[in-house]
C-alpha cells in the first residue's frame, strides 16, 4: 500500500466510534458513527444514521459515491504520546509496547489494548494502566 493510501486509512481508522457526515456527490448526506471502512475502495459502515429526517440503523455506503467525510470532535488520546507515558511511568520495557497509528491504539505484551473507548485486558498491569489512561484522558480533557 502507497503511503498516501496508508495515510488515508491511518485518518479513516482515527475516525472509527466517532460520529461522522458523509457527503455524496449527488449531494445527499448521511450522519451516523463510522464502525467499519475498507481502505482501498473507500467504502464505509456507519452505524445509528441519519438521512433526510429519517433514522436508519446501519448503512454501507460505496466509495465512489462519496465525496467527503466530515467530523465535529477531534480525538484526545494520542497513542504515540500515551505509550510514552507508559514507558516513563510504568517502567514497561519498550519492545513490549506497540503504537497502532491505523486505529490510534497502542498495545502492550500483546494482551492490553488502549484506545481511546479505553484499556481492553486483564490482571494487574492492566489495572495499573488503567490507572494511567484515566489520569491521562482527564488532563487532556481539563487542558
Amino acid at each position: 500500500m502507497a503511503y498516501a493510501a496508508r495515510s488515508v486509512a491511518s485518518e479513516l481508522g482515527k475516525l472509527l466510534n466517532k460520529r461522522v457526515m458523509v457527503k455524496l456527490v449527488d449531494g445527499k448526506t448521511y450522519t451516523g458513527r463510522l464502525i467499519a471502512f475498507e481502505p482501498n475502495a473507500l467504502h464505509v459502515v456507519l452505524e445509528d444514521v441519519e438521512v433526510e429526517g429519517s433514522k436508519i440503523n446501519r448503512v454501507v455506503i460505496h466509495g465512489s459515491r462519496i465525496s467527503e467525510i466530515l467530523t465535529a470532535t477531534m480525538s484526545v488520546f494520542d497513542a504515540e504520546e500515551f505509550a510514552n507515558i507508559l514507558k516513563e511511568r510504568l517502567n514497561i520495557n519498550p519492545y513490549a509496547i506497540r503504537v497502532v497509528p491505523e486505529i490510534n491504539a497502542v498495545v502492550i505484551y500483546d494482551k492490553i489494548k488502549v484506545t481511546e473507548a479505553g484499556v481492553e485486558g486483564e490482571g494487574g498491569l492492566a489495572h495499573r494502566i488503567y490507572e494511567v489512561f484515566k489520569e491521562y484522558m482527564e488532563s487532556k480533557k481539563h487542558g
